[in-house]
């Protein structure tokens, strides 16, 4: 029987592994390894900086498209939902203030995560996972057309209202992708994506090529009108994942443990950032010859995701004990 399109198929859950795979790759890369890409400084940097800085939109995907898994199933708003994200965000925030548990900071940042917490991330899809359910009739029953020039709009207004987009740190983008997630969902039917996977592929890294190539200019001194790097609204990031997410969506298959490693993507990501950070890394940055150097960086990205999914087990199963007993 084939698996119908509303269903969560491991084609999605393997994205989202993806996601948080180049988001750790990202953050290992940006905060220690290479703390040249993130200002753009590799004159005179050795060709790995030049290889990576080029190839980056490669990486750079892993918000933009965990965001679109979510416009392309819709979020449903739940009370078993929101213990369930409540709970990572808390268990992890409890665990990152080991040294001052009994402050008051702790117990505001245990209590209330999605408000006192410090990662920009948590809050912004915990605003859009209260907002959902009053998006989703309009995702439902919108008109193709408005639908299509709606998002248009948006994608112009994104790039003209800088204060309220924030580079795409904010709910505002949040949103945008949560509807085209959902646009997505309602015109590319499985045969059209079967159809069209080589196409997708081939998008992803020709924009990937462009953006490399305009953010190489960048950093040697040339200047882009609107051109943002980092911004995840910049158009060529924005069309790099979404050909990214259709190519992953037209392979449909089942697995469990690609679902079960799925379980700890925002675990994953919580760990990295809230509670490990990148200080233990950064005496590495360049400690090695170039190639030797990228491979320690994939090396340590894979090494770590490991070791956090197996450390988001103790918080899957408390959370199983604790959603067992919700209707």
């Amino acid at each position: 029987m084939t698996p119908t399109k509303t269903e969560r198929q491991s084609n999605a859950e393997l994205l989202r592994i993806l996601c948080i795979l180049t988001i750790l790759l990202h953050h290992f890369c940006v905060h220690a390894l290479y703390p040249e890409i993130d200002s753009l400084e590799i004159a005179g940097t050795g060709w790995d900086s030049h290889l990576l800085l080029y190839s980056y939109a490669i990486l750079y995907i892993g918000v933009n498209c965990f965001v679109l898994i979510s416009g392309w199933f819709g979020i449903k708003l739940s009370w078993r939902g929101f213990i369930n994200l409540y709970f990572v965000c808390a268990f992890y925030n409890l665990l990152a203030s080991y040294s001052h548990l009994l402050s008051w900071e702790t117990l505001m940042t245990v209590l209330f995560p999605f408000s006192h917490g410090q990662l920009w991330f948590i809050k912004c899809y915990f605003k859009l996972f209260l907002l959902a359910p009053l998006i989703n009739p309009a995702i439902r029953y919108m008109n193709k057309r408005y639908y299509g020039l709606l998002l248009i709009a948006l994608g112009v207004a994104s790039l003209h209202y800088k204060e309220i987009w924030l580079n795409g740190y904010s709910l505002p983008h949040f949103i945008y992708l949560y509807l085209i997630g959902g646009f997505l969902h309602r015109v590319a039917t499985e045969d059209r994506l079967r159809a069209h996977r080589w196409y997708y592929l081939g998008v992803y890294i020709l924009s990937a090529s462009v953006w490399g190539i305009c953010t190489m200019l960048t950093a040697y001194g040339h200047t882009i009108p609107y051109w943002n790097v980092w911004a995840y609204n910049n158009p060529i990031l924005l069309l790099t994942a979404i050909a990214f997410f259709l190519f992953i969506m037209s392979w449909q298959f089942q697995n469990k443990i690609v679902n079960r490693f799925a379980l700890s993507t925002i675990g994953v990501y919580m760990l990295n950032e809230g509670v490990v950070g990148y200080s233990f890394l950064q005496p590495y940055a360049h400690a090695f010859h170039p190639l030797v150097q990228l491979l320690f960086l994939v090396g340590i990205t894979l090494l770590f995701y490991l070791l956090f999914v197996g450390v988001d087990q103790i918080r899957i199963i408390l959370a199983h004990l604790l959603l067992k007993r919700i209707p």
